[in-house]
């Protein structure tokens, strides 16, 4: 008796579709799928060790047979690259691959992508079209990118807390570490007005933090000169310590500079919207930037409509409002 079923190679590669939502950023990348939310730190070393640690949100990647690359928040401590000066449109393809799952192996995939520029998203979409060949901790993974839905950065946050807003127009600001994203929402979900701003990223807090006279003398040997590890900060934010200063030191450190941050962006919505915050029925704060602040500074939550998990709240919104759409 001939057996029907293919062999385990061919149902392997067998090409069944997946959608897949993706954020390329500067500090941290962003995927959701079926599988839940992967968060991988976006500075990387190359050429790692043999003894570098790799798990799924530290993985070693290797591109089309490029040198490996170790990305994630433990190859954030030691010296490492960062993607601060390049544009997210080069950084594009190789960001995805870093967050491509075995799972992905032998699939198409449908990509739900965000940017902040309108008129570059069709550069978006052809940067992550293609085959993609990777390693990833030992693994291979052959998959394509067929189609790309290109979104504009943040809109994903809206569609994840819409059913929470008062029907109306929506200020939707979006706060990541280099830039910020202010978007004005009509009733029906469509973006009206908007643009990418500087004076809001969390660099702005993050560089005040590494400026800081105790910071610099306990990080740095005692050597003023020496620059402060930025993505060690950043990263830092989130946990009660970084090197050898004190939980308390820390804690202090972060609540006077989390409160200035605020208090310049109080300031910036009262002079820049105070016109817009009168015809708006609803004020969304999200993004990497308000999980940040919401640690540090609770009353938030009385100021904004602030999504669950707002450091994942726009890839996973972008997921769920495509997925009704495609039917994968």
């Amino acid at each position: 008796m001939v057996s029907t079923t293919p062999p385990k190679q061919l149902q392997t590669r067998a090409k069944h579709t997946r959608l897949v939502s993706f954020e390329n950023s500067n500090s941290f990348l962003k995927r959701h799928d079926s599988e839940g939310t992967l968060v991988i730190q976006a500075g990387y070393r190359e050429n790692p060790s043999d003894s570098a640690h790799a798990d799924n949100e530290n993985p070693i990647v290797i591109l089309n047979g490029t040198a490996p690359r170790w990305y994630g928040s433990i190859a954030c401590q030691g010296q490492h690259i960062r993607s601060f000066e390049r544009s997210k449109l080069e950084t594009a393809r190789e960001a995805f691959a870093a967050c491509l799952r075995p799972s992905d192996d032998g699939r198409n995939l449908i990509v739900v992508a965000s940017y902040w520029d309108r008129k570059d998203l069709p550069a978006m979409e052809r940067a992550l079209l293609g085959t993609y060949s990777v390693i990833r901790n030992g693994e291979s993974i052959c998959c394509t990118v067929t189609q790309v839905l290109t979104v504009v950065e943040g809109i994903g946050s809206y569609w994840a807390v819409e059913n929470r807003l008062q029907h109306g127009q929506t200020f939707l600001l979006e706060i990541g570490f280099r830039t910020a994203e202010e978007w004005l929402i009509d009733e029906t979900g469509r973006v009206i007005d908007g643009r990418p701003v500087t004076q809001l990223g969390i660099f702005n807090l993050v560089n005040a933090i590494a400026n800081d006279a105790t910071v610099r003398a306990t990080l740095s040997n005692g050597d003023r000169s020496d620059s402060i590890n930025l993505s060690l900060i950043s990263a830092g934010l989130q946990r009660q310590t970084v090197g050898r200063l004190s939980v308390d030191q820390w804690a202090a450190i972060k609540t006077k500079y989390a409160s200035e941050y605020l208090k310049s962006l109080k300031g910036y919505l009262r002079t820049q919207y105070a016109d817009v915050y009168q015809s708006t029925a609803n004020s969304v704060l999200t993004g990497g930037g308000a999980a940040l602040l919401l640690n540090l500074q609770p009353r938030l939550a009385d100021l904004f409509v602030i999504p669950q998990e707002p450091q994942i709240a726009s890839v996973r919104g972008s997921y769920d409002q495509q997925l009704s759409k495609v039917g994968v």
